[in-house]
């Protein structure tokens, strides 16, 4: 009687196939896990910043054009109504100035789920309410002096790759958004 089976020689074929196979498809695999984490991380940033900034508006009356400057905005909005653990100084977003934007003292934060934020360029028009004015409640124009971006989020802290984007195709960890009188947009 004669015994069926694989040799050896065709069991490692076998092995080598499925390596090369797999040495192919799990960096794309990786690539799209990371790109959907730090898809739903922005998601869940801008959320919550717009929760602070909305219940700022329902229990104070206060909108984003209410604000002077980005330290107040941080102080008064984000670090009172998000659960801000960390406070830090600019030396610590060193990866949004290789960006060109600068974030200074008093206006960054970290978030107990490790996203931290920096608000840049944030200067509101307080003396007119109007469609052309900076930061209006009609949520038309952002708050702020340019065009630049007015919030800086860094979904993954201090990890890597620390790199900005502005394409949805390849998504990064660093995201920028404006900020307007009641909303804010990535």
């Amino acid at each position: 009687m004669r015994k069926l089976g694989f040799t050896l020689a065709e069991v490692l074929i076998t092995l080598v196939i499925i390596g090369v196979i797999a040495a192919m498809t799990v960096p794309s695999l990786m690539q799209n896990t990371n790109s959907q984490e730090f898809r739903s991380a922005l998601k869940k940033a801008i959320s919550g910043a717009n929760q602070a900034l909305t219940l700022e508006y329902a229990l104070e009356g206060l909108s984003a054009g209410d604000f002077s400057n980005s330290q107040d905005i941080v102080n008064n909005v984000f670090r009172k109504r998000m659960a801000v653990i960390e406070t830090s100084d600019a030396n610590t977003w060193g990866s949004v100035t290789r960006t060109g934007a600068t974030c200074s003292d008093n206006a960054t934060f970290t978030t107990n789920d490790g996203i931290k934020f920096c608000v840049t360029g944030f200067s509101a028009d307080i003396a007119a309410d109007t469609q052309s004015s900076k930061c209006n409640t009609y949520n038309t124009v952002p708050c702020g002096e340019t065009s630049s971006p007015q919030l800086w989020i860094d979904v993954n802290g201090d990890r890597k790759p620390n790199r900005s984007t502005t394409s949805s195709q390849r998504p990064r960890d660093i995201y920028q958004a404006q900020i307007y009188a009641q909303k804010i947009v990535p």
